[in-house]
């Protein structure tokens, strides 16, 4: 009988510390959200014109960046997509 009583006691206190599935996607998704939108806004919509459209319509001349900026911005973009697409197969993971 006591190795019943203390082997329930010791499975509550680990179930008490154990997260729930949907409150570990919730906790991901927090972390999702402004990762994915920095990610648009970095890298998504500059590759649609929408940066440089204002200088456009004032009939000013694109920027052309440097191969030095280019290649800063291109790294930038892969370690945000990188992030940004681990946290999407961890939230995957956790639906199934």
């Amino acid at each position: 009988m006591r190795r019943f009583l203390t082997l329930s006691i010791l499975l509550c206190i680990a179930l008490a510390g154990c997260e729930s599935k949907q409150a570990k996607i919730d906790k991901l998704e927090v972390q999702y959200k402004p990762l994915n939108t920095q990610y648009n806004k970095d890298c998504i919509a500059p590759a649609f014109g929408a940066k440089g459209a204002e200088s456009y319509f004032k009939g000013e001349a694109p920027k052309v960046p440097t191969p030095q900026e280019e290649a800063a911005h291109n790294q930038k973009c892969a370690q945000e997509l990188q992030q940004v697409t681990a946290l999407e197969k961890q939230i995957e993971a956790l639906q199934k």
